[in-house]
């Protein structure tokens, strides 16, 4: 998710935008899948996941199975973000605009794939 030698900077993905993408698919608005080669959620003890959500690339930072929280979103327009950005631009990560019983099914939808 890092931009060429010479080319322009991607444009800022605002946290509250990210954490919309996020309702989406808590919504069933955008198809989820795993990335070729992925893993399922479950396998992962502690680490980076990507998952494609529509035209969207989402690596979530999982601990034991379970969200911690979104590591960097890029969507189909250019725009992207990552943990710090959104830290030291927004003030909070995506996920921690999402309330507790969104973030319970986004995480039922992401152990289904």
């Amino acid at each position: 998710m890092s931009t060429g030698a010479g080319a322009a900077p991607a444009a800022h993905l605002p946290a509250a935008q990210a954490a919309a993408v996020l309702r989406e698919l808590v919504e069933g608005a955008r198809p989820l899948r795993l990335a070729a080669g992925g893993r399922p959620f479950v396998t992962v003890a502690v680490g980076e996941w990507l998952v494609l959500a529509g035209d969207a690339e989402i690596v979530f930072f999982v601990d034991s199975a379970s969200l911690d929280h979104v590591a960097r979103m890029r969507l189909a327009d250019g725009r992207e973000a990552g943990f710090v950005e959104w830290l030291g631009r927004d003030g909070c990560n995506p996920l921690a605009l999402i309330d507790e019983g969104e973030r319970l099914e986004l995480e039922q939808r992401l152990h289904e794939l």
